[in-house]
């Protein structure tokens, strides 16, 4: 199933939205409602490389995309500095349980997605959680210190 007029016109913006503000995104299925991914490759700070994947809903932008890390050192589902899976809801975490095998990081409440909210901003919000995650890695301090839960 292809996108409809409108979800086409959306989806434009958002390309131009990130290829004014992001390197290295890539998309896979763009024409194909509900199949549709947006990937950026990032390094972190401490210089670790990871692939950041968005799956785009049929019914975009009015429903939640879910956000995963595809691609790690660490492998497909990634491990806290103890050793133990991330692979569970968690507020502490920020993250859903796994997606397709995938590490699935919590970038807006679900129940407040609201269809101005751009791919950019989640990419972008991906790459603070990665950031946080290193933290954690490094440290041993929660996810939750570095990151602030949105307010309801």
């Amino acid at each position: 199933m292809s996108w409809n007029s409108t979800q086409q016109m959306r989806l434009s913006v958002e390309k131009d939205i990130l290829d004014s503000e992001l390197n290295g995104v890539t998309w896979t299925n763009p024409a194909l409602a509900g199949k549709t991914q947006v990937e950026w490759r990032v390094n972190t700070n401490n210089g670790v490389s990871y692939t950041l994947r968005v799956y785009i809903p049929e019914s975009f932008p009015n429903a939640y995309p879910k956000l995963v890390v595809s691609h790690s050192p660490r492998g497909s589902l990634l491990r806290k500095k103890d050793g133990s899976l991330l692979d569970k809801t968690s507020g502490n975490d920020h993250t859903y349980s796994p997606y397709e095998g995938f590490t699935q990081i919590c970038h807006f409440n679900p129940n407040q997605w609201s269809n101005v909210n751009t791919l950019c901003q989640i990419l972008l919000k991906g790459r603070v959680w990665l950031e946080a995650y290193e933290l954690h890695r490094n440290t041993g301090a929660a996810l939750d210190t570095y990151l602030p839960h949105m307010k309801l």
